[in-house]
């Protein structure tokens, strides 16, 4: 697919759904991952999938959805260069699996509940996978024992397993919820054009975005370094009984020692690496998709605007009813001028 097979109004809304995913990922995805809020993933997840499925109901063009995809990791390189490379597979996750999902735009509203559901719940196994990656099973004995203590019981009870089971489960049931409404949003989108009058947004940019990286205080690096390798050095000698242990026989410390190393070794090593070879990768990908990351990047600064008006014009609402208004706010000038389409 290509910008030439697109109708210039199609190609227009194509491009627009692609910047709302890019700062939906690189924005909003980066302030939660900065804060380390436990449900990041289910935000940022969300609004993922509210794009992939418009863009297919919208422009259904065979691999459409795996162009955006590409055009999405493209600037999340460049507006998230930190962005951890989980991130990364999540985007890469959603993109592949709503390409296979909406093949058939007949079963869109099935479409739409299949992928948000499978869409958070790999969210949410993604995260129990790294807290075992780093924790240990340990970690999840911890809980079993806390729990079990807590409640006095004789038998010990598998506490973690309901942990896990109920973490997943709310991301899979707020997926259904997500791909339901997302699934009627092409039947009710002329239902929100009235809140452009109501909500008048100025769609201005002329700032435009700042791509370049930070760079980061290399002292707390290298104290960070100096404390990975001797973490690693007890560890080891305690591990392979080189002498008397150093390390006293705490399941607790052993576990927050070993999340330590992981951590630093995946900041030192594993990350890097991996981080170079995405990173070319999708440097290659951009020369070739130049076109259309310009044509992103041109309006980029007018939808991260419409996003900041569009949140601070919701103020009239509370809590889950500001987002509701915010984001009706954001699909009403999305399609403003494309009222054809359909």
């Amino acid at each position: 697919m290509n910008k030439q097979t697109l109708p210039t109004s199609s190609a227009s809304l194509y491009y627009r759904l692609i910047a709302l995913w890019v700062l939906n990922e690189a924005m909003i995805g980066g302030i939660i991952h900065g804060l380390h809020l436990p449900v990041s993933g289910l935000l940022v997840g969300s609004g993922a999938v509210v794009c992939i499925s418009l863009i297919a109901w919208y422009v259904p063009q065979k691999g459409a959805i795996l162009k955006a995809t590409i055009i999405v990791a493209i600037f999340k390189m460049m507006l998230s260069p930190h962005a951890p490379l989980p991130a990364y597979f999540a985007v890469f996750f959603q993109g592949a699996l709503g390409e296979l999902l909406f093949h058939r735009r007949r079963f869109f509203r099935v479409a739409c509940i299949a992928l948000g559901m499978l869409a958070l719940l790999e969210s949410g196994v993604q995260r129990i996978l790294v807290l075992t990656i780093i924790y240990g099973n340990g970690f999840w004995q911890v809980v079993n024992d806390f729990f079990n203590r807590l409640t006095g019981q004789h038998e010990l009870t598998d506490y973690s397993f309901f942990i896990i089971a109920c973490y997943v489960m709310f991301h899979a049931f707020a997926g259904c919820l997500v791909g339901i409404w997302v699934g009627a949003i092409p039947m009710r989108i002329k239902l929100m054009h009235p809140l452009r009058e109501e909500y008048v947004v100025k769609l201005s940019g002329e700032d435009g975005l700042v791509l370049g990286r930070r760079k980061r205080k290399k002292t707390g690096k290298k104290i960070l370094l100096v404390c990975w390798i001797l973490l690693l050095a007890l560890w080891a000698q305690s591990e392979f009984h080189w002498g008397d242990p150093w390390l006293p026989a705490s399941l607790a410390l052993h576990i927050l020692i070993r999340s330590f190393i992981i951590v630093l070794a995946w900041i030192f090593v594993i990350g890097p690496i991996l981080t170079s070879l995405l990173n070319k990768w999708l440097q290659k990908k951009q020369s070739a998709a130049a076109t259309d990351v310009k044509a992103v990047l041109d309006i980029l600064p007018q939808t991260q605007n419409l996003i900041s008006s569009a949140w601070k014009l919701s103020e009239v609402k509370k809590g889950f009813a500001r987002i509701k208004l915010w984001v009706r706010i954001v699909l009403a000038y999305t399609f403003t001028g494309l009222d054809a389409i359909n």
